[in-house]
């Protein structure tokens, strides 16, 4: 499971840095460019950042879960960031990393594709107050859905 991890998170490295996604979903958001890069399981890994300070995001549960998506919780990683946790996590490319904090991610379309956000934390605290916005991108466009 760790040598999967390892790879998995070092294909979303290389995803989250590439000019052309390879993967089927990609957000615009207030904190950069997001990409869905794999499934581990019953995980979403989502990558992120530019190359000198990469991140993914594990979600629980996303994946396969294409319509009808609702409200996911997980962790995001780093290898820096502005609070440095007492514990560590599986980070980007496996390593481990005491940057770390929990998000929780809510989708606000029911179909592909679709607009979400997340409220966040570093570590266990609590949560942070500015929330994370994506909209997908379509083309090279932002775009989202309105209900």
């Amino acid at each position: 499971m760790l040598k999967q991890l390892v790879k998995v998170a070092g294909v979303a490295a290389v995803l989250a840095f590439a000019g052309q996604a390879a993967a089927d979903e990609v957000w615009n958001s207030n904190v950069g460019r997001i990409i869905y890069a794999e499934e581990i399981g019953p995980t979403a890994v989502f990558a992120y950042g530019p190359a000198e300070d990469p991140g993914v995001v594990y979600l629980l549960g996303l994946a396969k879960v294409y319509q009808n998506r609702g409200t996911y919780d997980g962790y995001w990683a780093k290898e820096k960031s502005k609070v440095e946790c007492s514990t560590e996590r599986p980070g980007i490319f496996g390593k481990m990393t005491r940057h770390w904090g929990r998000i929780q991610v809510k989708f606000l379309d029911q179909n592909f594709p679709a607009r979400w956000e997340a409220i966040w934390s570093y570590c266990d605290q609590p949560k942070q107050d500015v929330k994370i916005t994506a909209t997908p991108e379509i083309g090279g466009n932002q775009q989202g859905n309105t209900n």
